[in-house]
């Protein structure tokens, strides 16, 4: 069964391919050296810094599909032509999981230290931002100058997935050029939220960092937006430090425990499970499509549990992330595109929509689950709903030039949106590919870990000490 799977899956992989080239001939011909191609104009836009992040963070997908030559000419570029010093104010979280992560990625697949080089740059200019007052990092930096300060829609807050979700990139950083700092700035953080760990093992989303001693900015909890990828660091930090550091375990197995009790749910109407969120105590029965991460990131921690993959917590787990795979599958099927939307609450007839979250910006978190899902479980039913997940992308959001958003995945008749995030190439069709691949060297139990970004990093790096 798993040869004609795999079988199927190589021939698979050749058209999802072909999209991801279609995607960078796209941006390589009308905005190259530019954060973002405009799919729909053929415009361009420079709304993170002007980085050329689609580039940056499009590396590690290139190498990974065997696009040597397009790898190459993009490397050329980066060397001749990447420069931080003309870059003014930029978002801390993302420019170090996509231009951070993207660099430290494609050193860590070529071996070339052109990205090296520039990965040391640039996260020399982000490590200003761990300079407040509490040590959590300021939302935005000024790459070109000393300034720092939280993001203006919350001035004197930070937020939980932007906070721990930088520690990867800056501990590799540190390992492979040496520089004890870049570890040193990014774990404090996780051990000063060690300290304001909630009774149930969970956070609230904004902390106040303005002063010595941080406290809550509000009461929230969520594993969707603003709180997902901290949690998601938690289980990742201790598999890059070689499953040693109990205290990252540790975390991550509180808060799976205070998830499990508070926030996960089973929707009569539909039997579907998800996971919820609450503020001041008051459940809201919504899952966002950023949460469908949870599916892989609970395979991933229940298959390395330290009392066994038999144990009762990692079965919990294990059978938590393939209902949550499920639901993010009917998040798709539930639609008249084949497409999820932003979010989906749950009521007396199953999912729901609401108005101001139809839309679909190409988000990778389904495609991810079912690539590590696929890959412990190896049940071939993830490869057919990452397969049939692919179909609708090109039927609906293929451009002449790329691949565009949807206002509304229920309405087939809209024009595509003239928007292509660079996670598109740098996750959501990377991950589509490896979960067709089955000849990749990337090993998700014993080589690597996937930042955020999708950017794989291995865990034991020839040559350096752990740090």
């Amino acid at each position: 069964m798993k040869t004609d799977s795999d079988d199927l899956a190589r021939l698979r992989r050749i058209h999802v391919r072909n999209a991801f080239r279609h995607a960078w001939q796209g941006y390589r011909t009308h905005a190259w050296g530019y954060d973002e191609l405009l799919p729909v104009s053929g415009g361009t836009k420079d709304n993170w810094g002007g980085m050329a992040t689609t580039l940056v963070d499009s590396l590690s997908t290139l190498w990974l599909l065997n696009m040597t030559d397009e790898f190459n000419e993009a490397r050329d570029w980066v060397r001749n032509e990447l420069t931080f010093d003309t870059v003014g104010a930029v978002s801390v979280f993302e420019t170090t999981i996509r231009s951070l992560g993207g660099l430290l990625s494609a050193y860590d697949l070529s071996g070339d230290r052109v990205f090296l080089n520039k990965a040391d740059d640039l996260g020399s200019r982000l490590m200003k931002a761990f300079d407040s007052p509490s040590g959590l990092p300021f939302g935005e930096a000024v790459l070109n100058g000393d300034q720092t300060y939280n993001t203006e829609w919350h001035p004197d807050t930070a937020i939980l997935s932007e906070l721990g979700t930088m520690q990867l990139e800056f501990r590799y950083l540190s390992r492979a050029t040496g520089k004890k700092e870049y570890a040193k700035k990014a774990l404090q953080v996780i051990d000063t939220m060690e300290r304001m760990k909630l009774p149930n093992g969970l956070y609230y989303l904004y902390v106040k960092n303005m002063e010595r001693f941080p406290k809550y900015g509000n009461q929230k909890i969520s594993f969707g937006a603003m709180g997902d990828s901290f949690y998601e660091y938690l289980l990742k930090l201790w598999l890059q430090g070689g499953r040693k550091e109990t205290k990252y375990r540790r975390m991550y197995d509180l808060a799976m425990d205070g998830m499990h009790n508070l926030l996960v749910k089973r929707n009569d109407a539909s039997g579907l499970t998800y996971v919820s969120e609450t503020t001041r105590g008051t459940v809201e029965d919504k899952q966002d499509h950023l949460s469908c991460y949870l599916a892989g990131n609970l395979a991933l921690g229940a298959y390395t549990h330290p009392d066994g993959l038999d144990s009762d917590t990692a079965q919990r787990d294990l059978r938590t992330a393939k209902s949550i795979a499920y639901t993010c599958y009917q998040m798709y099927k539930q639609s008249q595109t084949g497409i999820a939307p932003e979010a989906i609450w749950f009521g007396k007839h199953g999912i729901e929509k609401r108005k101001h979250a139809v839309y679909y910006i190409l988000r990778p978190e389904t495609a991810e689950s079912f690539y590590i899902l696929y890959t412990l479980t190896g049940d071939p039913t993830y490869r057919e709903w990452g397969w049939e997940m692919f179909l609708s992308i090109l039927q609906y959001c293929q451009t002449d030039l790329a691949f565009g958003s949807l206002k509304d995945v229920d309405n087939v008749h809209l024009p595509i949106d003239d928007k292509m995030e660079s996670f598109f190439l740098a996750e959501t069709l990377k991950y589509l590919y490896l979960l067709q691949d089955p000849d990749t060297d990337i090993n998700v139990l014993e080589k690597h870990v996937f930042n955020t970004e999708a950017h794989p990093l291995r865990i034991h790096m020839p040559g350096h000490k752990s740090t």
